[in-house]
């Protein structure tokens, strides 16, 4: 263990939150109690603390895990800075810390037994989740009666309208709360509004916008204007949006259903009538409701086809499985061939380039050369030390900025020792990554991959030409490309090696056979 620390920083959107700056200073004033040396910083800025999809703490993460990272302590301003949920602190603390010797310290923990610090420290969280979800619940109640109120619930204004602000009388850090409501933009009012009155009636989204002088609009954002509709027939609508969590939409859906919206009528100027927002929110369900559909069917078929989500031309664009066929469209123009027949040919092509005297060496040829890569030990040293010093020269620079009376020249410098030091230290990690799998394909011999090609030859033939093959094809095949102009084709192939999806073209391609 030695006696250098990173801090980890977060601030959030709550106003009564402590800033980085102030964390930093309090953070500094503990390491110099403890005989810390400071020597990385990690910073979330108006991140949530609900989740741990936050940069500044997964960078954190991935330090941790790095035996190289030259530190063995983090300090943190108090249990929420970390998380707003006890699972999170609990697997970043008990997994990921103690697992690669990294202790947690918080200046707002006092310093007592093992015993009373794992209790004081559940208290804790545990009140920082509660604090979490009791200010969400206060916030979304806040919305909703500025909505009931005619406000807005924050946001810019959809276009069409501007932002009519009105005062409350009320002071918050010497300035005074505003509340928002809408108003027609006078630019722009009458081109939505006729736009929107149009698509109401049935016409195509082209001709709509070609009346409304709107021809420079996206598609995207018109379908987004369309599904605002009841705003704008001057209703204030709010809680459309379902919650993302991982990447998704909680429920599947990106709109929660209508028994769920918030909405104030006849709090502003209207660009068409209710029944014209009906009309045209009933048509974009029924769209979105056929898309959904048609996606699910898409990919019920892509699962049972042997090549489905494999089968491209060469340009990019895909073949799509459909009945006993696979389609393809681009540009205009479409074609569709047996599904049976292509099948067979590239089934027949895998086992005859797994069977092949030449194919072993070729794979391990192949992912040889892509490792290949500039993993000299006296270039790992050197980049190592690298990082290292720019470590020491933060650490010194921040210990002067604490000094400084004014501490922004030596803030931006420590800014930019951390964007080098940064760069530098993830090179370093992607070297290291490539040495190791160079290390490893190194130790891997021509007979070793023919006997792993000779196991998935046997498994194909056990599988035979049903649904049972598809697992065996994803093993080994990346893509399949047959131009559409040809009917000519080739089989790209993935090497599994550790993270590594490394390619290799078929020995020669497979010709027409019947395909149409």
């Amino acid at each position: 263990m030695n006696n250098n620390a990173a801090l980890y920083l977060r601030s959030s959107k709550d106003r009564k939150d402590v800033s980085p700056d102030a964390q930093r200073r309090a953070l500094h004033e503990l390491a110099k109690a403890r005989g810390l040396t400071v020597v990385e910083e990690f910073v979330d800025a108006v991140e949530s603390g609900k989740d741990d999809n936050r940069p500044g703490f997964q960078k954190l993460i991935k330090a941790v895990r790095n035996p190289a990272r030259g530190w063995s302590t983090v300090l943190l301003h108090d249990t929420s800075r970390l998380s707003r949920r006890r699972v999170i602190s609990l697997m970043f603390e008990e997994i990921d810390c103690k697992n690669n010797g990294v202790t947690v310290v918080y200046k707002t923990l006092p310093e007592v037994d093992p015993l009373t610090e794992i209790v004081l420290k559940s208290v804790m969280v545990a009140w920082d989740e509660y604090h979490s979800i009791s200010s969400k619940q206060k916030g979304l109640a806040g919305m909703s009666e500025n909505v009931r109120a005619g406000f807005r619930a924050g946001g810019r204004a959809p276009t069409g309208y501007l932002l009519r602000k009105t005062a409350t009388g009320a002071i918050r850090e010497g300035e005074a709360v505003t509340k928002s409501s809408l108003e027609p933009d006078p630019v722009t009012a009458d081109a939505i509004g006729c736009y929107l009155r149009e698509r109401a009636a049935g016409v195509s989204r082209l001709r709509a916008k070609r009346k409304a002088g709107l021809l420079a609009m996206k598609d995207s954002t018109l379908i987004g204007i369309e599904w605002n509709a009841l705003t704008y027939a001057g209703h204030t609508v709010w809680n459309v949006h379902a919650e993302r969590q991982g990447g998704a939409y909680v429920g599947g859906a990106k709109r929660r259903p209508r028994s769920e919206w918030v909405i104030q009528r006849d709090t502003h100027a209207a660009l068409l009538s209710d029944d014209e927002a009906e009309q045209l929110l009933a048509r974009l369900e029924v769209q979105s409701k056929v898309r959904t559909s048609k996606a699910a069917a898409q990919r019920d078929r892509d699962s049972a086809a042997l090549l489905g989500g494999l089968l491209f031309a060469p340009d990019g664009s895909k073949w799509w499985s459909e009945s006993d066929r696979y389609r393809w469209e681009h540009c205009g123009r479409s074609l569709s061939v047996s599904r049976v027949a292509i099948e067979a040919q590239v089934i027949d092509q895998v086992l005859e380039d797994l069977a092949s005297p030449g194919f072993a060496p070729a794979l391990v040829h192949a992912t040889r050369a892509s490792l290949a890569s500039d993993t000299d030990p006296t270039v790992l040293r050197r980049i190592s030390n690298e990082v290292t010093d720019l470590a020491a020269q933060i650490s010194r620079t921040m210990d002067l900025a604490a000094q400084l009376a004014d501490p922004a020249p030596a803030l931006r410098k420590i800014e930019e020792l951390e964007r080098r030091r940064a760069e530098r230290a993830l090179q370093l990690q992607q070297l290291q990554a490539e040495a190791e799998r160079a290390s490893w394909i190194s130790k891997v011999g021509v007979a070793d991959v023919a006997r792993m090609l000779a196991g998935i030859a046997a498994d194909a033939k056990k599988a035979g030409r049903g649904a049972m093959l598809r697992p065996v094809i994803l093993s080994v095949v990346d893509r399949v490309e047959v131009d559409p102009q040809t009917l000519s084709g080739s089989i790209c192939y993935r090497v599994a090696a550790p993270e590594s999806g490394v390619k290799l073209a078929s020995p020669r391609g497979f010709e027409p056979r019947s395909l149409p």
